[in-house]
């Protein structure tokens, strides 16, 4: 059985690597080099119940974060958050599927899918290909998804740069706003600055925090950031990660999130229908109550903030 994958992010990678113990698969990535996706790489340590652990991949360990309403509000994380150079991730699992036999394209570029119910589907990249079953892992802009008529999630849009300064410092800053927040990530040789806002306005507003943390950046990262489930399946099509809008609504995180969705279409491989009701289960519930609670936190915040507790324990993986 032939398996084709478009994206070689983290969730490409793995779904790569674990179907290719039983099947023969492709992967197709646009890029020339594995890992050219922008990501912060705020990860809990729960990364390691899913790929082997790679201490060389870590840049440093958040322990809490603070929150800066008028009042300064200490979030504590169980498990700790690492800080992980997101594109030496992407390269280490995509090593590892490489390792398995997966047939790895770079600078090979999906055009078109054809999709035609109840036929095997096809892809155009340099040449046609076609299998028995194809995933799209490849992001907001999915022409998987696109090509199986299933609607865009939201977005925002992330804009971060860096700071060349040594910081090991156990914490990071968030500055919340109205829809979206602004972050200092100390990366252990280096500082990130970032902040993810509306499309309209986050390049504006990343200027004006630029300006008060008396930073002038270099170069500029962005990365358009999907956010809000959608369907998941379509025949013998299946989506997965940033294409179905699998991030967090309180930090737009979502490696574990992404990784707990592959597990779950590896699980009922290639019943997609049954992976796509499974998902909606698991994840529909998460969207609610983090929306409300981002919602009911805000408000208070902005508006009450003497409310709040001055510290609170929290897992990392419903925040990052």
């Amino acid at each position: 059985m032939k398996v084709g994958i478009v994206g070689c992010s983290i969730n490409g990678a793995y779904l790569a690597w674990k179907l290719s113990k039983k099947y023969e698969v492709f992967v197709f990535e646009k890029n020339k080099i594995i890992g050219e996706k922008p990501c912060s790489g705020l990860i809990s340590e729960r990364i390691w119940n899913f790929i082997p652990k790679n201490d060389k991949i870590i840049e440093n360990f958040i322990d809490e974060a603070i929150i800066h309403f008028k009042k300064k509000i200490k979030l504590k994380f169980h498990p700790r958050l690492l800080v992980i150079n997101r594109k030496l991730l992407d390269q280490y699992v995509t090593e590892l599927a490489k390792e398995n036999g997966v047939n790895v394209f770079l600078n090979n570029e999906v055009k078109r899918v054809y999709f035609v119910k109840g036929k095997k589907p096809q892809i155009l990249a340099d040449k046609i290909y076609e299998f028995d079953y194809l995933i799209g892992c490849d992001g907001f802009g999915s022409i998987v998804r696109k090509s199986v008529g299933i609607k865009n999630p939201k977005y925002k849009l992330g804009i971060y740069t860096y700071k060349n300064k040594k910081d090991k410092s156990n914490f990071v800053d968030v500055y919340p706003s109205k829809n979206g927040f602004a972050w200092v990530i100390p990366r252990g040789s280096k500082v990130e600055y970032g902040l993810l806002e509306n499309m309209n306005v986050a390049k504006d507003k990343f200027d004006k925090f630029c300006r008060k943390k008396k930073i002038k950046p270099k170069k500029i990262y962005s990365h358009v950031i999907s956010e809000g489930l959608v369907k998941a399946e379509a025949g013998r099509i299946a989506l997965c990660g940033d294409a179905i809008g699998l991030t967090k609504p309180t930090s737009s995180g979502g490696v574990i999130w992404g990784l707990t969705a592959c597990n779950i279409l590896l699980k009922n491989f290639p019943n997609f229908k049954k992976y796509d009701n499974e998902i909606k289960k698991v994840f529909e519930p998460k969207f609610l109550f983090l929306r409300a609670g981002n919602r009911i936190v805000r408000f208070f915040g902005f508006r009450f903030p003497r409310i709040l507790p001055k510290e609170v324990y929290f897992d990392s993986d419903f925040l990052y």
